[in-house]
């Protein structure tokens, strides 16, 4: 995927990552149907949105209110958005290009065939939303600035802090993090985990600080656009449910163990 305009460092950061899942997450899918799809300004005019394509080659783009704003790139997977009725875009064909055209059920029956595909999924998700919501966001005539986008901690500086008001769900893409209780360690963070999550399902505050304990870049999500994915994709839903059930039995057993040795 390749966003148009001058792009910050970040940008070619997440298109970098998200070849990288896609790459990951589908190795191995059942051959789907190539075809050769027709030039038109508008796919989902003539396409059931219940297709998704992978791109083989050829030239697509994404067009905002008259204007391209990225190009899809070989690999990379369209119509996630048309097929879950979210806010999206036009796809454009500017000649004959070569697809591999999937069933939305059959690409989703594969990726919840596993809990590691279900883990790269989520991620997969996140990064190609954060992606879409940078290139609307640098189109728009009045310059609204993106809300998704990188954050960088050095070590020791707090990501998100206990008692704060959660307003966005992060995933670590490089370095790690400790998640601390009233100031007692009870975890931590590896790279492309996905916290903050759980103050956003529940509207309390956050109950955990977490500090960088190594050098990190962070993807923050706006908890607007989370939930509306989660929305669509309910067994998203479901395994972050298992990973925060399985974070907070091992931050209990953190606390007890603490308890004891007092």
């Amino acid at each position: 995927m390749l966003l148009l305009g001058e792009r910050p460092t970040h940008v070619d950061q997440l298109t970098d990552r998200l070849k990288k899942l896609s790459q990951k997450l589908f190795e191995g899918l059942p051959g789907g149907e190539r075809v050769t799809l027709p030039v038109t300004a508008d796919l989902y005019s003539l396409e059931s949105t219940e297709h998704l394509f992978i791109v083989q080659q050829g030239n697509i783009s994404a067009v905002c209110e008259g204007r391209s704003c990225l190009y899809f790139e070989s690999g990379d997977l369209i119509g996630l958005t048309q097929c879950y009725q979210l806010p999206s875009f036009q796809i454009s064909i500017d000649d004959d290009t070569e697809v591999i055209q999937y069933d939305a059920d059959q690409i989703l029956r594969f990726v919840n065939e596993t809990k590691e595909r279900q883990a790269i999924w989520t991620s997969y998700l996140i990064t190609q939303l954060s992606l879409f919501q940078d290139a609307f966001g640098r189109q728009q005539v009045t310059k609204i600035q993106p809300q998704t986008g990188f954050l960088n901690f050095a070590t020791g500086q707090n990501i998100i802090e206990q008692g704060d008001t959660a307003t966005e769900v992060f995933t670590i893409l490089t370095g790690t993090a400790d998640v601390f209780v009233d100031g007692t360690k009870v975890g931590e963070i590896s790279q492309d985990e996905i916290f903050g999550a759980m103050a956003v399902f529940t509207g309390e505050t956050r109950s955990a600080t977490v500090t960088a304990s190594s050098p990190c870049t962070v993807l923050a999500v706006p908890k607007e656009e989370f939930i509306t994915l989660i929305q669509s994709h309910p067994q998203t839903t479901m395994t972050l449910i298992e990973n925060m059930a399985r974070r907070i039995g091992m931050m209990n057993s953190q606390l007890t163990q603490q308890a004891d040795k007092g």
